[in-house]
């Protein structure tokens, strides 16, 4: 534990500061789990405001506009599917077999 002793004495610290020192020291020595949580929580957080705060790599930029273009694709194919689904029911409501069958008719008995 530091003690005032430890201290150079050229080196001037006000009372507070060292009650508030050692009352955190002894927080720390009496909770050492929640202390060793405590310290990896802030230094992850350290991480991912440094992660959060660097510029964009080349290749980062590059992976998200291929992740963009990969939506937009999925997007537009999904969207066309849709379009020829409908395309196939609109022309089934058609009745093609029948017109067709009474064209065929009509084209033969043309040559007969």
């Amino acid at each position: 534990m530091n003690t005032p002793t430890d201290i150079p004495a050229d080196i001037h610290i006000p009372s507070a500061m060292t009650k508030s020192a050692t009352q955190l020291e002894n927080c720390a020595r009496q909770n050492p789990g929640s202390t060793i949580l405590l310290a990896a929580g802030l230094g992850i957080a350290a991480v991912l405001i440094a992660r959060a705060l660097t510029p964009a790599t080349p290749r980062s930029r590059a992976v998200h506009l291929l992740e963009d273009i990969q939506e937009r694709l999925a997007s537009l194919a999904q969207q066309s599917a849709q379009a020829v689904g409908k395309g196939v029911d609109s022309l089934d409501e058609l009745h093609l077999a029948r017109s067709f069958g009474k064209l065929s008719r009509k084209f033969k008995n043309l040559f007969h």
